[in-house]
């Protein structure tokens, strides 16, 4: 109960995560770049009051209520929309990415300097921004591991960290003992996450140029009072700056605004699904695993998920900042993920019964595989809450904080079962008799 407290949680986090940065991330560059390629301001004016307060809030409760309405429709619906918004982003992500391979650093500059010398009031912006940020503290050189390997190292842990997800999901469908369907589900999905961002860190490096991509994302998060764009340097804005194509430019402008609901559609998934079954197995009110008969759609546990993505959305954006956020999911990681690792190196001594039922039983030698990644995993963990504590520039402000916010998880979710325990026993029942075998098939 508690691992899956911490698992629901780290996605209502990320589930917000995306919401928040819909306007920053999707409708601030698209704007901008739409506003480039016509030279119409009033379209850059509006991509930047995409990335601003007010329209972070306005674009992320639509985002929601979008959500809503999809998870609402159906099972079926709901993978339809989810893969045609992929679809669209992986071919708007995929044109930016051949329009990097085929771009030149000196274009890359010619066209950066005309858009941006409105903003820097230098005719030679490139310059400009790597000066500037020279001025506020930027080195250009490599930095110190506290400012630059250890939250490059934890940013990419909190992306990459989730890829067990799908395995997760599919845990209850038939079949899920068979092995290599999950091995694959993992490995395609770590190697697409570490392919795409390996080509797309070497393209820009090679179009941008180095020192200019260090400067100006050090500027936008170290000093963005003398950051001078109007939106954020993020990928797509870029890469409308190589090639003046309208109609290329407008397509990958365009195809950004798609990903953020798969990406809201993934994080909220388990946590109905969390709720369901929490209800189902009587730990929580049995109105949360009613289905709607005409879409079989938990609309009960739809909303009272959504409905926590928006209070944490709504926090996030006027208390925390982006990295405690992120830090915050992974802390719930930190959680789960031993919890796991810890009754994994139990389970073939203890549970002898289950394990050689279960498709988890392969050894090497005399040592189960089990227990070898679950050691691996309590090593890792180990090593990422390390990065979190010591190094307060990533999110977490002291280890008093983060070792608090996981204690409370385990509290949380130990009342709620033992509350939960304790009144389905008044009625003669008793919960832990759910866990005492593997589902059948």
């Amino acid at each position: 109960m508690i691992s899956s407290v911490a698992a629901t949680l780290s996605a209502l986090i990320g589930a917000a995560y995306w919401a928040r940065i819909w306007g920053s991330m999707g409708w601030g560059p698209s704007f901008v770049i739409l506003g480039n390629i016509t030279n119409n301001q009033s379209l850059i004016q509006f991509g930047h009051a995409c990335s601003g307060t007010a329209g972070t809030f306005i674009l992320g409760f639509i985002l929601l209520f979008i959500l809503l309405l999809t998870l609402a429709a159906g099972t079926k619906r709901m993978f339809k929309i989810q893969n045609f918004c992929f679809l669209i982003g992986m071919i708007g992500t995929v044109l930016a990415l051949i329009v990097f391979a085929v771009g030149d650093h000196s274009t890359f500059v010619k066209n950066f300097n005309d858009f941006a010398r409105q903003y820097t009031a230098s005719e030679d912006s490139y310059q400009s921004i790597i000066e500037t940020a020279k001025a506020a503290g930027y080195t250009g050189a490599a930095g110190k591991f506290a400012t630059t390997t250890a939250p490059t190292i934890v940013c990419i842990f909190t992306f990459m960290v989730w890829n067990f997800w799908s395995v997760y999901l599919s845990g209850e469908m038939k079949g899920a003992g068979n092995r290599k369907r999950q091995v694959s589900i993992m490995f395609t999905a770590l190697i697409f996450d570490t392919g795409f961002m390996i080509i797309g860190y070497l393209l820009m490096t090679k179009v941008l140029g180095s020192d200019f991509m260090k400067a100006i994302n050090f500027l936008s998060t170290a000093d963005a009072e003398k950051y001078p764009l109007p939106t954020d340097p993020y990928f797509s804005l870029f890469s409308g700056l190589i090639a003046k194509n309208p109609l290329l430019n407008t397509l990958i402008a365009v195809s950004f605004l798609f990903w953020n609901l798969p990406a809201l559609i993934g994080n909220t998934f388990m946590p109905i699904r969390s709720f369901f079954a929490w209800s189902f197995d009587r730990v929580l009110p049995k109105k949360l695993s009613e289905v709607d008969e005409r879409t079989h759609a938990p609309l009960p546990a739809i909303i009272t998920v959504v409905t926590l993505v928006s209070a944490i959305f709504i926090w996030s954006n006027l208390s925390t900042s982006f990295n405690t956020l992120l830090s915050m999911g992974i802390l719930c990681g930190v959680v789960e993920i031993v919890l796991v690792a810890v009754a994994a190196i139990r389970m073939p001594y203890s549970q002898k019964d289950l394990y050689r039922t279960s498709p988890a039983n392969v050894q090497i030698g005399k040592v189960p595989v089990l227990v070898i990644t679950a050691v691996l995993s309590i090593a890792v963990m180990g090593y990422v809450t390390y990065l979190l504590m010591a190094f307060p520039s990533i999110g977490i402000s002291s280890p008093a904080a983060g070792f608090g916010f996981m204690t409370g998880i385990v509290i949380v979710g130990l009342a709620i079962y033992q509350i939960a325990s304790s009144v389905q026993k008044a009625k003669g029942i008793d919960i832990s008799l759910a866990y005492k075998e593997l589902p059948p098939e």
